[in-house]
């Protein structure tokens, strides 16, 4: 299997995770009903409070900084199981010009 590289994957996780952020906080904005993702933001967002600038940023800061470990600890651990997986695979078929007779 072919390994992944982590910056790629890192900064794609992280943008993710802040434009969801942002996006549901523009959400909760409009929509009154939304309290549900608000609160899950502010249990999961250390520091963060819905309906300031500052918690705005806080957890826009924070959910950048959430995607960008979550590839810390999945690029790693794909990589390591790509890696067995191939070591394990049966080896590829030679020519008959390269077997010893």
């Amino acid at each position: 299997m072919k390994r992944l590289p982590f910056l790629p994957i890192a900064w794609t996780l992280a943008l993710f995770a802040a434009v969801v952020f942002v996006v549901d906080n523009l959400a909760g904005a409009l929509l009154p009903k939304w309290w549900v993702m608000q609160k899950a933001w502010e249990l999961v967002l250390p520091d963060f409070a819905f309906g300031t600038w500052a918690g705005f940023f806080v957890g826009l800061v924070e959910s950048f900084v959430g995607g960008f470990l979550t590839a810390v600890l999945f690029v790693p651990i794909w990589n390591f199981f790509a890696a067995r997986e191939k070591s394990q695979m049966t080896p590829a078929m030679k020519p008959a010009s390269q077997h010893q007779g």
